[in-house]
């Protein structure tokens, strides 16, 4: 079934890290990958403005991604350790997404999410090119077995920016990372993603 989303308002937040803290929380065989020369792991937030699940209409809500980067059969593939959407986007578990609730606010210049630990206060800047962290088209997450769906992505109009105060990103600390340095941010103010639900079982 084709899942069809608007998108609003997408910050990634990226951090480099050691390879071998990504391997630690990578799952099956899966090994840590570059992106653009560099091992990373991102926050990605943003607020779904409508779309479709097949012929069903979705509602807005808001979701927050936990990221990592490995490589698939020498495919490049972007893995979800973790994503946590508002109570009206927890329709998606039922097709084998992989969602959690909680509360998320995601606004022009600020992510939020207070039970989580998460807080970004950031400034979009001038317009880039955000690179390998836009172009994955493999998604791979753990279920009772490592699970894989193809994205496919809309136009975006990318911009740089920077935060205004400290990022706080603790679902990442939690899991072994050293992100005591400043992330890097992409920040795009419209987007849109297609995916076939439910996942395939690899």
């Amino acid at each position: 079934m084709l899942l069809s989303l608007r998108v609003r308002d997408l910050l990634l937040a990226s951090w480099a890290v050691d390879p071998d803290q990504v391997a630690r929380v990578l799952p099956g065989n899966l090994a840590s990958a570059e992106v653009d020369g560099r091992h990373l792991v991102s926050l990605a937030a943003f607020r779904i403005g409508g779309g479709r699940l097949g012929p069903v209409p979705i509602p807005p809500f808001s979701q927050l991604n936990v990221r990592a980067y490995a490589e698939h059969e020498s495919e490049p593939a972007v893995v979800f350790l973790g994503s946590r959407v508002t109570l009206p986007g927890m329709g998606g578990a039922l097709f084998g997404a992989p969602y959690r609730p909680a509360r998320i606010r995601v606004r022009p210049g600020t992510v939020e999410a207070p039970g989580l630990g998460v807080s970004i206060r950031y400034e979009a800047r001038g317009p880039t090119k955000p690179g390998p962290l836009a172009e994955h088209s493999l998604g791979l997450f753990e279920a009772a077995g490592l699970r894989a769906f193809r994205i496919r992505r809309g136009a975006a109009a990318w911009h740089a920016a920077a935060p205004l105060e400290k990022v706080r990103a603790d679902p990442l600390r939690a899991l072994g990372f050293d992100i005591s340095a400043a992330p890097e941010l992409l920040y795009a103010e419209r987007a849109s993603f297609e995916a076939e639900l439910p996942p395939v079982r690899l």
